[in-house]
């Protein structure tokens, strides 16, 4: 049985220039590898400066998110990876940052990206967007995406007082201090301008959340196509006979050319391009 928490069925939103991350590996892809467990084959491998994604939470609430590279001049490199089972009785393995190295042909190494620590809350096309703060925490969404002249508000939907606090001169109207929320309290601001505005999230206990809110143009919304993804992040539990089909994040340089990926969690498997 798979994790709940480590397997969603997303709505992948991938841009138009999405293409072949290395087109003379194409030969190598849809080829099993076999470990002392574990069987390993690499289906997929794409690039996009951007992924977009929805997903549907129990209330059919639908949230849009989205992935960019943090540094300029790369770009995410996307592998689908398919794990089989057919030894142990039962075989668990983490898909975590660890667990897979890929290497280029200078020999640099790049590993998994943690989506749940880098996706942005996409609020672009709106003209507001709600952070949900509960016991210091902000829990719907820590990073949020809007357009210029959006509102954002905060609001403390704990049992307990939270707080927002922007560093001088970052937000006006907004002081130094931490600005507090008593539950059931909010507050808000509209953002005139782009830029990066970044914040801290507390409550009572004194422990902070880095937070912040990327403010773009309208335009910067594009067009997408619609497909279906996997993420493979987190615990997995394979019975015999079993498997799990998913897709890694790695950022890379653009136009990195991939030699072989390392595979590390639950066995030791090496694929070479």
């Amino acid at each position: 049985m798979i994790s709940k928490r480590s397997l969603f069925l997303l709505s992948l939103f991938l841009m138009p220039l999405l293409i072949a991350a290395c087109s003379d590996a194409s030969s190598s892809l849809g080829q099993y590898h076999e470990g002392r467990i574990l069987m390993l084959n690499v289906l997929e491998m794409n690039t996009t400066d951007e992924l977009r994604y929805s997903t549907v939470d129990p209330t059919d609430t639908v949230r849009k998110w989205r992935i960019k590279p943090a540094q300029e001049g790369n770009e995410l490199l996307l592998m689908r990876i398919k794990v089989e089972n057919h030894v142990a009785v039962n075989a668990v393995f983490v898909a975590d940052a660890q667990a897979a190295v890929i290497g280029d042909y200078f020999r640099n190494d790049y590993r998994p990206m943690s989506v749940t620590d880098t996706v942005f809350l996409d609020a672009r096309g709106q003209s507001d967007a709600t952070v949900t703060l509960e016991s210091g925490e902000c829990i719907d969404h820590a990073r949020t995406i809007v357009n210029v002249r959006s509102t954002v508000q905060w609001a403390n939907d704990g049992d307990t007082e939270s707080s927002i606090q922007f560093g001088p001169g970052v937000v006006p109207g907004f002081a130094v201090e931490p600005v507090s929320l008593a539950p059931g309290a909010s507050i808000s601001h509209r953002f005139d301008q782009a830029g990066t505005f970044n914040y801290q999230c507390s409550g009572t206990d004194g422990t902070a959340q880095q937070a912040n809110i990327l403010v773009e143009p309208a335009n910067s919304i594009r067009e997408t196509k619609e497909n279906n993804i996997l993420f493979l992040e987190g615990t997995f539990e394979l019975k015999l006979d079993t498997a799990v089909d998913g897709w890694m994040v790695f950022e890379v340089p653009i136009d990195t050319k991939i030699r072989d990926l390392r595979w590390r969690a639950g066995d030791s498997i090496t694929v070479r391009f």
